[in-house]
């Protein structure tokens, strides 16, 4: 028997967070384990490096079709096929035999994965707005961040004893339960009289009317460039850290999970600045904050405080891509009755697209990792930084 989304708000909430928590899971709990899946499969680490390139190929590809389906058909259908299709595809990764097949199937269980993120967005959107909106995507995140805190200590510690195929397996039991789950209790919560035709005019239409939103499109930028950055740091420091530094790949596991400690706290901190002065106003401050980041990271990168400044930076990344994130997307939302489908996926194939060109600009760069690093970090935190300024004020203009 499916529930009362809003008599049963908790329950609700705690099942889009197990559905949302096989997306950080898939990202980080293999990060420790890719000097064992290069010498597995016979191949560099440049090459597995591509795997993450791949999937965040695929997940800022997926919404731009499942959105407008999402807006045609309800959002349960695309949730829980977009789980089934993640579990069979994380099947494929634990079974390839060299890294291009692993590139692939990460592509496919991305495009598949990211229905189910979509969709869960815009079903919060269509049973909230504003500041409410924003509280409560802040609450799914402030449990979520468990995901990065525990997903590469987990990983290491599963490819170390178990062997790092088993990553992948664990991921489609998740996506097993989750599919369950969800299929048995998630209830509807698009009403028919909001449901768009999925004529292909039509959906163009909606797409342009956001690109045609200057107010949408600067949320979206800030939204991108924070996921941007985020993903630079990923990509990037699994190098940085453990070859240039020396650190160990349980230290880096460690810190990675302080960051994602941090973010915890970032959320709280967002449900109650936003309960006070408004989601907008908070995404004003937290943008100045992205921009002082992007600053002590140019520093580190030339060799002022060094490393020191490099692990400072990167420890604030976790929150701000949860508390901007949040924030902007309810900027992005908040722009439109309905098409909140279309919307939600063009805010996440942007932000995906968006990490997919950082981490190709890291790995296209020559020159030391930390020169490169820190410089492509500072250009993000930047763009993140003025976007954020310009979306809040063109929209408090209006």
């Amino acid at each position: 028997m499916r529930f009362d989304p809003v008599a049963h708000e908790r329950s609700l909430l705690a099942l889009l967070i197990a559905v949302v928590m096989l997306g950080p899971f898939a990202v980080d709990a293999y990060l420790p384990a890719f000097g064992l899946i290069a010498r597995d499969l016979a191949t560099s680490e440049a090459m597995v490096q591509y795997s993450i390139g791949s999937y965040l190929l695929g997940t800022a590809l997926g919404p731009v079709f499942s959105g407008p389906v999402s807006d045609t058909v309800g959002r349960r259908p695309v949730l829980v096929w977009g789980l089934a299709g993640f579990g069979v595809f994380s099947v494929g990764c634990a079974l390839v035999s060299n890294a291009e097949m692993l590139v692939f199937f990460r592509f496919l269980q991305a495009l598949t994965g990211s229905a189910s993120l979509l969709a869960g967005r815009a079903l919060l959107a269509d049973l909230y707005s504003g500041d409410r909106l924003s509280q409560r995507q802040s609450a799914i995140m402030m449990v979520m961040v468990i995901a990065p805190m525990i997903a590469p200590v987990l990983g290491g510690w599963v490819a170390e004893w178990w062997g790092w195929r088993w990553i992948f397996w664990g991921l489609a039991v998740g996506s097993v339960v989750a599919f369950v789950a969800s299929f048995m209790k998630l209830p509807e919560t698009l009403d028919p009289s909001q449901r768009q035709s999925l004529h292909p005019g039509k959906v163009l239409t909606g797409y342009v009317g956001i690109v045609k939103n200057p107010v949408a499109m600067m949320y979206v930028a800030a939204l991108s460039s924070i996921s941007g950055l985020f993903f630079v740091y990923v990509s990037a420091t699994p190098f940085l850290y453990v070859e240039t530094y020396g650190m160990s790949v349980s230290g880096y596991a460690w810190l990675f999970a302080a960051g994602a400690a941090l973010a915890g706290a970032a959320n709280f901190v967002n449900i109650y600045l936003v309960g006070r002065i408004g989601y907008r106003e908070a995404l004003l401050w937290q943008g100045l904050i992205a921009m002082a980041c992007g600053a002590l990271m140019f520093c580190g990168a030339f060799g002022v405080l060094d490393r020191w400044a490099v692990y400072a930076a990167g420890l604030i990344i976790m929150p701000l891509l949860h508390v901007i994130g949040s924030n902007a997307l309810t900027g992005v939302m908040d722009q439109f009755e309905a098409r909140k489908g279309i919307a939600s996926a063009f805010a996440m194939s942007s932000r995906f697209g968006v990490g997919m060109i950082g981490v190709a600009v890291v790995g296209v760069f020559h020159g030391a990792v930390e020169l490169r690093y820190g410089l492509i970090f500072f250009v993000f935190a930047a763009l993140a930084g003025i976007s954020a300024q310009m979306a809040v004020r063109w929209d408090k203009s209006r």
